[in-house]
């Protein structure tokens, strides 16, 4: 199943490709009918290859959405209803609910109103993988751990997700049963199961304070941006983001600057009006690396590229290395 994301117009999509395909009855209930809580799909064929685009315009997936916040419980019974929904739904047309991607690189949202929209790719295929457990593991490691009533439910699913030959819809109709019910509880089992501690955001470690990369921006509107993270979020929702810019044309999860082994990335998250680096426009999802002196831009706002600090830095430390090599001789 290869992946790949596509700017067409005013639309974006998520093309996830099938080598060998093959007609069946799934594919046209999928492509001919609008499904509610599925993404919309249309497909496109040549000879004996397909292509499924699933359209994603104005959604976040759930991975990014959550990689700078918790979830709390009225976020996460909100993820799980609209689960059980998606997949009754899958029943009511006759597709196997075991085909719904359940990653959180697939499940998409409205960062806004928490409304989700589920992936079903015809053609998939996990055989020995429990993708309900996969799904509730994540999920545990991103509770909000304050919110007593959040850590009680991503248990109670994760113990669920967690019985042998249960399908979806059996694990989800239960939970809901036992939640209205009112007898949720967390069993002594669960109280032992150690909660993963993550690290919290912006405790990196840093050598040295000054190094890292500067945006400076060529309107005075607009502040410039320090960005020391290794992973750096920007857009307009004040409270999802790292970087905020207020100004038209720009969405609520815009763009995206990440450090990987040294190296800087600028990639574009599903945005409206476009990322640019050196005017170019990036593809959704795509990522490019930036370097000292490039042109970003989120919409019509642009910003030069300083890494002058962070080229000071790795000189500096270079040579830190190389006096310690011949202070060992």
């Amino acid at each position: 199943m290869k992946t790949v994301y596509k700017r067409e117009i005013d639309r974006n999509y998520l093309i996830l490709e099938q080598d060998e395909f093959q007609d069946y009855y799934q594919v046209g209930m999928l492509v001919r009918n609008c499904i509610s809580g599925l993404l919309k799909c249309s497909l496109s064929r040549m000879d004996k290859t397909a292509a499924f685009y699933y359209e994603i315009t104005s959604k976040q997936n759930l991975r990014l959405v959550l990689e700078r916040r918790h979830l709390k419980a009225i976020e996460l019974e909100a993820l799980l209803e609209q689960l059980l929904l998606a997949a009754r739904n899958c029943e009511e047309y006759l597709l196997d609910t075991e085909k719904l991607l359940l990653n959180p690189d697939y499940i998409y949202l409205d960062p806004d109103n928490w409304e989700f929209s589920f992936c079903f790719f015809p053609f998939y295929n996990m055989e020995g993988v429990n993708e309900l457990l996969e799904l509730a593991e994540y999920l545990l490691d991103r509770l909000d751990k304050q919110d007593g009533d959040a850590v009680a439910l991503g248990y109670e699913f994760y113990r669920m997700a967690g019985e042998e030959n249960a399908s979806i819809e059996q694990i989800l109709s239960a939970w809901r049963k036992e939640r209205q019910e009112g007898k949720t509880e967390i069993t002594k089992q669960e109280e032992e199961i150690e909660i993963p501690q993550t690290e919290a955001r912006g405790e990196t470690t840093f050598l040295k304070k000054a190094s890292g990369l500067i945006l400076h921006s060529e309107n005075p509107s607009y502040p410039s941006m320090e960005i020391l993270e290794e992973q750096f979020l920007i857009g307009k929702k004040k409270d999802a983001v790292d970087g905020l810019i207020k100004a038209r044309g720009i969405s609520r999860l815009h763009g995206k600057i990440s450090k990987e082994e040294g190296i800087y990335y600028l990639t574009d998250l599903n945005s409206t009006n476009g990322t640019f680096l050196n005017g170019g426009r990036l593809e959704v999802n795509e990522k490019a690396r930036i370097r000292h002196g490039d042109i970003v831009g989120f919409a019509d706002v642009k910003y030069v590229v300083d890494l002058s600090e962070e080229l000071h830095y790795n000189k500096s430390n270079t040579l830190s290395k190389q006096m310690e090599n011949i202070n060992d001789f």
